[in-house]
């Protein structure tokens, strides 16, 4: 029997984009129906999407242990993507929403001002010496080998 990692392969190799788009689909109807699916599709999407979605950030931010002793965000999506639609940064509205969590749950200082940690997180995304989807890359880098 051809396994699905064949099929993958021969498509990829000479497949046209509809043939690509067929076998998406067949899959995503495939794992819709399958309990647990959503797992797999959250380490689909952190493994090779460049950027964080809004699932994937909020997963991201859920499980950060905090420099305040707090777990998880410190602001939640709607508030960070306030910001950033206000301050007019270019940046992934899910990345945002990761980096500024980030900066203040590894960064914390007490009596700091919400302006502290923007900027902080907008000096991080910023750096013209690193790659795009470096919020992403950041987060996969701390994460590596540890465990769900």
């Amino acid at each position: 029997m051809t396994t699905y990692k064949e099929i993958v392969k021969q498509l990829s190799e000479g497949a046209s984009k509809e043939d690509m788009e067929k076998l998406t689909d067949l899959t995503s109807d495939f794992l819709e129906k399958v309990a647990g699916a959503d797992k797999l599709i959250m380490k689909i999407d952190m493994a090779l999407n460049p950027h964080f979605t809004k699932e994937t950030a909020e997963y991201a931010v859920s499980k950060m242990k905090n420099e305040d002793k707090t777990e998880g965000g410190h602001w939640n999506y709607d508030t960070t993507t306030s910001v950033l639609k206000s301050k007019n940064y270019p940046y992934n509205p899910a990345d945002w929403f990761y980096t500024l969590n980030m900066v203040y749950s590894d960064y914390y200082e007490a009596g700091q001002t919400d302006d502290f940690y923007i900027k902080l997180a907008n000096n991080f995304l910023k750096d013209k010496d690193a790659p795009a989807g470096k919020a992403k890359i950041y987060y996969l880098a701390m994460n590596k080998g540890k465990k769900e």
